[in-house]
């Protein structure tokens, strides 16, 4: 599959160009041949982690989303089949971030393997495909 949704922490950091992101990952957002998406959902996450100081960015959030539409990264609207889809994730007792589930649902309906190291999506893995 070539699809791929990113967490909102792979594309904070692919956008910063952190370190932290996977070699494996890097090679992925970059390839020419590759889909990358991003939800809706993490630009929100995003902006409410900065209102509360949360997070940094290294530029406004305008930029940021100018950013990621500059390296060809598709921006998917929250629709209602994502939140349809949402109903059908199921709750994992230590895990119940609604961005997270949100961008679960995201890959799912969509059929994109969700890139992201976050160890709670390990549990989701039998309706995702994770990638790092």
């Amino acid at each position: 599959m070539n699809k791929f949704l990113l967490d909102t922490h792979a594309l904070i950091w692919f956008n910063n160009g952190d370190d932290r992101l996977s070699e494996k990952v890097k090679k992925i957002i970059e390839n020419e041949k590759s889909e990358i998406f991003v939800s809706m959902a993490s630009f929100f996450e995003i902006t409410i982690k900065l209102k509360l100081g949360k997070l940094q960015l290294r530029d406004s959030i305008e930029k940021f989303f100018e950013d990621a539409k500059a390296h060809l990264i598709q921006i998917l609207p929250i629709s209602e089949n994502h939140l349809f889809e949402y109903q059908n994730i199921p709750l994992i007792e230590n895990h119940r971030v609604p961005f997270d589930r949100l961008i679960i649902a995201t890959a799912s309906f969509e059929k994109l393997s969700l890139i992201s190291i976050d160890k709670n999506f390990e549990e989701y893995e039998k309706i995702i495909d994770l990638v790092w």
